[in-house]
């Protein structure tokens, strides 16, 4: 049975009450209620799902266009767990979508084993990108069962016929840490923490290769926020799948993924390994968002020399700034600023780090 049990509630049959395992909001430190970070692996060559300069933009009226993402370029390999962090309305659920093949980008590919997924995508190749949503009531059908879900799925895509559906689902509660029981049950008659399990079966019900989870916590209460996280880190480890985790809390991010991509206004402007980016980071915007973290305690490992506050609210998507985006918020911002756009390169030299800074050699 994977970690983190379903919570108990009063709508649904009775079954194993789920911990307590409270987290705090966003501090980056690492907190004993979530799950340790994951282990060291030597990753494949070849990386499972690659995203290549995706660029989407909306009309915004009067002739404008909103650029929701531009020049994005991330992977992820088998087992391996890349978060995505950012301020609301930087672009992550955007990038989310395109790699689940629900939005179309207007430039750029999405690749699954070498592969290039084209515009329209086959049954198979949406089965292999899997998307779970941040609210798990409005993604799941009311009308139907938890049995239905499921079933109408494995039947669908030839995965499952007769008795051997009823025993898949089955296994799908149990991987999910749900009772039997809650098969029989309809979305409302079970908590937040228990649709979401329910909504993380179907999506592995298809068996995906990679799945992306668009803030799946953030709708949750707190005290099942832990357990479910821990439930995402057993089943990639169980699984060997890739996942892709959108969020705006560090410390989920630092818990449960092995790289961090950080965004702002639709770019990534630093990657890299999630100790690397966490105590040493590159780019004024990554120092800012680790430093307006929250702390219960100061910690070894505490980002320093950097205690000054961005100034303003992010500029418009409409209305870029020239240069770096960045820089009308940036404490360290020069002329040169204002005129060139950086490029993400590696930060230092020749390090699988990058960041997209003019300044990004320097230490903090």
């Amino acid at each position: 049975m994977p970690a983190g049990p379903p919570e108990r509630d009063s709508a649904m049959p009775a079954g194993p009450p789920e911990r307590d395992s409270a987290m705090p909001a966003g501090p980056p430190e690492r907190d004993s209620a979530m799950p340790a970070g994951p282990p060291e692996r030597d990753r494949p060559a070849l990386p499972l799902l690659v995203a290549e300069n995706l660029c989407v933009s909306f009309p915004a009226g009067k002739g404008q266009r909103l650029i929701a993402v531009e020049d994005v370029s991330l992977s992820v390999s088998e087992g391996e767990t890349l978060g995505v962090v950012g301020e609301s309305g930087c672009g992550k659920s955007t990038v989310a979508r395109c790699l689940a093949g629900l939005l179309r980008p207007g430039s750029g590919t999405v690749s699954l084993r070498g592969e290039v997924l084209g515009a329209r995508r086959t049954t198979e190749q949406h089965r292999a990108v899997q998307l779970v949503f941040q609210d798990p009531y409005s993604s799941l059908n009311p009308r139907l069962s938890v049995r239905s879900v499921l079933a109408e799925l494995l039947v669908f895509h030839g995965l499952a016929q007769g008795e051997a559906v009823e025993r898949r689902c089955l296994e799908l509660m149990a991987l999910v840490g749900l009772p039997a029981d809650a098969l029989d049950g309809y979305p409302s008659s079970f908590s937040g923490g228990q649709r979401q399990r329910i909504a993380i079966a179907r999506a592995l019900a298809v068996e995906p290769q990679v799945v992306v989870a668009d803030e799946p916590i953030s709708s949750l209460d707190v005290s099942v926020q832990a357990a479910i996280l821990a439930l995402f880190a057993d089943l990639r480890e169980r699984l060997g799948i890739g996942m892709v985790l959108i969020s705006h809390n560090l410390a989920v991010v630092r818990n449960i993924c092995d790289r961090a991509a950080v965004m702002y206004l639709g770019r990534i402007v630093e990657v890299g390994e999630r100790e690397e980016i966490f105590t040493d980071p590159r780019h004024p915007y990554t120092r800012a968002l680790l430093t307006a973290a929250p702390r219960l305690r100061p910690g070894p490992d505490r980002v320093a020399g950097v205690a000054a506050r961005l100034r303003g609210e992010p500029p418009s998507p409409t209305a870029r700034p020239t240069g770096c985006a960045f820089h009308p918020r940036c404490p360290r911002a020069e002329p040169v600023c204002a005129t060139q756009r950086p490029e993400l390169l590696p930060a230092p030299a020749g390090s699988s780090r990058m960041a997209a800074c003019h300044f990004r050699d320097e230490t903090q």
